[in-house]
């Protein structure tokens, strides 16, 4: 499978998440598209311009697209050219770092204490240690607002302990 002829196709489709799997590669590959452009790329833990660089050459194995996902982030600038290896403008390999800058904002602290209080009347006992690790491991502090990147990181952490069944209603009303 080709990358770039990949990406058009379901690109084409309009809004999504295409998610790939790269030979010698542990964790999938995730492009959130919007309108058809890629506006964020994730591997695992690597950072969009990391991720760029790891799959660059990679044999692609397997690619799936669940379209009307909406992108929860967003690099300042869409990476469709180099993801397709089209360098045009001042689109390159060597973007600054400003453009790096992912656009965040922040989510208020009572949003934040539904979510965790939410997720532990879900999980239980467990909840309250899992939710604890976070807060000493980022230094949040308790009702205070926090950036949207890392209510986003939380959230999809949280979501994996939640029962199958109430994921999908547990992620729409903490979105």
């Amino acid at each position: 499978m080709d990358l770039a002829s990949v990406f058009r196709k379901y690109a084409a489709e309009g809004t999504g998440q295409l998610a790939l799997k790269f030979a010698d590669t542990a964790h999938l590959c995730k492009i959130s598209i919007e309108n058809g452009e890629a506006v964020y790329i994730k591997l695992g833990t690597l950072s969009p311009e990391e991720t760029l660089v790891e799959i660059a050459g990679k044999e692609l194995i397997e690619a799936n697209f669940i379209k009307g996902f909406s992108p929860r982030k967003r690099l300042d600038l869409p990476i469709t050219a180099q993801l397709v290896g089209e360098e045009s403008g001042d689109v390159s390999g060597n973007v600054s770092s400003e453009a790096r800058h992912i656009v965040t904002s922040s989510i208020p602290g009572d949003v934040v204490l539904r979510l965790m209080n939410d997720y532990i009347d879900i999980v239980g006992p467990l909840g309250v240690v899992i939710v604890e690790k976070f807060i000493k491991t980022t230094g949040y502090v308790r009702g205070e607002a926090i950036d949207a990147t890392i209510y986003t990181a939380l959230l999809e952490q949280l979501l994996v302990d939640i029962p199958e069944s109430m994921r999908e209603e547990f992620q729409s009303k903490h979105s």
